[in-house]
């Protein structure tokens, strides 16, 4: 057993190790491309050029994520990375011979074909993860992976502008250097241990809009899921926007040339990679979807204020570095919520929607871009207030969905600040659906420990509101609290039971709150009150004792103050 794991984490490092180096690649080369034609036509057109460069390297998979999808589930994921790679060999070799005939058009073909094998190696890329890591490991899996990637960023950003530099723009050895990167990436694949195929039996066709319009229609049936696919489809966006729009911001308002302005954008790598890292520490064993409202708008604040601060250098440099630590912060629980809430015989496929919506997106800042600064007008530092605005917008829509994520995140932090939760009966809670909870009520800070007791989203239900302070019904209303008849009536207020249905189909936790009055449990007429609700959602029900105690007398000034505000309780959970 010890060996087995220890070659699933082997096979997951060369996969990192394959992922680094391929997005190495696409970063280096892309940017090559770029500094090649803005050499050959003209400084002046550095715009679009960004653009057409953004939109030839997105085209590959909006046309082939479909594809990629099926083959993703129908074959072995990791043959699909090895001949992904071996492809990249050849289109990288082939790029030396266009850069040293000076070709334009031949230059955007390179980078359109080094985009067609990126595109057929993301589905096997992300959907592998689950194949070779445990469940409560993916939030961290994909928060290396994804700083992994933007590491490759980082420094494909920085040796595209330094080899670029020191070899006075000699293309070919630029060229050179991507061909040696492609092939220790090719070497690197081989090394991940084979994994059997996914089991779909679906053929492969060249309709591939009719097959993302099949798979957003089942996605749609998870709303959840849907909004995971579309946010993170819109990191991409922001991300490719800034990527473009850095450089003539970096001209137009700080003053650097164009290799220095790439330069720039390595700082929001930085932050990228760190947020990631970051966002898997966070979300610990469980995806935890309630930091994606936070990192929103930790961006929408660092877009405000990258134009603000638009003519300070030492004030962008930090400030791209946030950027790119919220933006980690946003994504990396949307893409683990992909993996683990995708149906195992179709993860290649929704991963294959997600990365055609996502390049969709990259393919819509490249117009967009073009259309603000070309048609429009604007300067570059006015187009991250533009962006900032869609991003706000975006994370409104994102919250309005996660919304009991975002509140079971933010209970579960003020629940461990104000107490010392001792939990027992942990086995009996399902970390992969929701449960019905029923316990005493006998505070308001109740609905804290159960956020803080366990992982799963949470909408609170009471037998009788008490009477509380305007703070504390302000808080309930928040917590989207609702008030139902006797519990052993419950099943008789169709409207109460519909609610409580459509909760926990949508993967949210239930928590009846009895009142207080009640001191004993009749178990069986709470299971009977249940029993039509437990058979239509296959949720767990289980009793909760909430135990409150105080500390031991201290002399110690500290452990007095700790008395206050580290109240020690202690959480049980049994099924009923």
């Amino acid at each position: 057993m010890k060996a087995f794991f220890t070659r699933q984490s082997s096979s997951f490092t060369y996969l990192n190790t394959t992922q680094f180096l391929g997005a190495l690649n696409d970063n280096l080369f892309k940017l090559l491309i770029a500094y090649f034609c803005i050499d050959l036509i003209g400084e002046e057109h550095s715009t679009k050029i960004l653009a057409t460069a953004g939109a030839v390297f997105v085209i590959p998979f909006l046309l082939f994520s479909s594809t990629s999808g099926m083959l993703a589930d129908r074959f072995s994921k990791r043959n699909i990375i090895v001949v992904c790679k071996a492809i990249e060999v050849i289109v990288m070799s082939l790029g030396v011979l266009v850069l040293w005939l000076q070709s334009i058009h031949g230059a955007y073909t390179i980078l359109f074909l080094m985009a067609t094998q990126s595109a057929l190696f993301g589905p096997s890329k992300y959907g592998i993860i689950p194949e070779l890591v445990k469940i409560e490991r993916i939030s961290q899996a994909n928060g290396l992976i994804t700083m992994m990637t933007f590491l490759a960023i980082i420094i494909g950003t920085f040796l595209a502008s330094f080899i670029t530099d020191v070899t006075y723009r000699n293309y070919i050895v630029v060229g050179t250097v991507c061909s040696l990167i492609a092939i220790a990436g090719l070497a690197a694949s081989l090394c991940i241990e084979e994994t059997p195929p996914s089991g779909s039996q679906k053929k492969i066709h060249p309709w591939f809009l009719l097959e993302i319009y099949k798979t957003t229609k089942a996605i749609k049936q998870q709303p959840t899921l849907l909004i995971a696919v579309l946010g993170s489809a819109y990191f991409l966006f922001a991300g490719a926007f800034i990527q473009l729009n850095i450089i003539p911001f970096a001209i137009q308002s700080l003053h650097l040339t164009d290799v220095q302005g790439g330069y720039l954008f390595l700082l929001a790598a930085v932050g990228i990679g760190t947020g990631s890292m970051l966002a898997g520490k966070l979300s610990g064993k469980v995806v935890e979807l309630g930091l994606v409202p936070i990192g929103g708008l930790g961006m929408v604040a660092g877009c405000f204020l990258l134009d603000a601060w638009s003519d300070q250098l030492f004030l962008i440099i930090p400030l791209v570095i946030v950027v790119g630590i919220f933006g980690g912060i946003y994504v990396i629980p949307l893409d683990a919520y992909i993996q683990v809430a995708s149906p195992k015989e179709q993860r290649g496929q929704v991963v294959a929607t997600t990365n055609f919506f996502a390049f969709l997106g990259v393919l819509g800042a490249s117009a967009t871009l073009y259309t603000i600064s070309e048609v429009i007008g604007l300067k570059a530092d006015k187009g991250f207030t533009f962006l900032g605005y869609l991003t706000l917008l975006m994370t409104g829509g994102v919250t309005a969905l996660v919304y009991h994520y975002l509140t079971r995140y933010l209970g579960m932090l003020m629940a461990r600040l104000h107490f010392k939760i001792a939990v027992h009966g942990q086995e009996n809670v399902s970390f992969e659906k929701p449960s019905i909870f029923v316990c005493h009520h006998t505070a308001w800070n109740d609905t804290l420990i159960m956020l803080g007791a366990q992982s799963i989203p949470m909408r609170f239900f009471m037998e009788h509101l008490q009477e509380h302070s305007s703070l504390l019904k302000r808080l309930y209303q928040l917590l989207k609290v609702t008030v139902i008849p006797s519990i052993e009536l419950v099943e008789e207020s169709p409207k109460d039971v519909k609610l409580i249905q459509k909760t926990l189909k949508k993967g949210i936790s239930v928590c009846i709150f009895l009142d207080e009055v009640s001191d004993v449990y009749d178990v069986s007429k709470i299971r009977n009150s249940f029993e039509n609700t437990l058979q239509a959602t296959s949720a767990s029900l289980l009793s909760v004792t909430i135990e409150k105690g105080e500390k031991q007398p201290s002399m110690s000034k500290f452990n007095r103050l700790l008395k206050k505000i580290r109240v020690p309780a202690r959480v049980v959970f049994a099924k009923i």
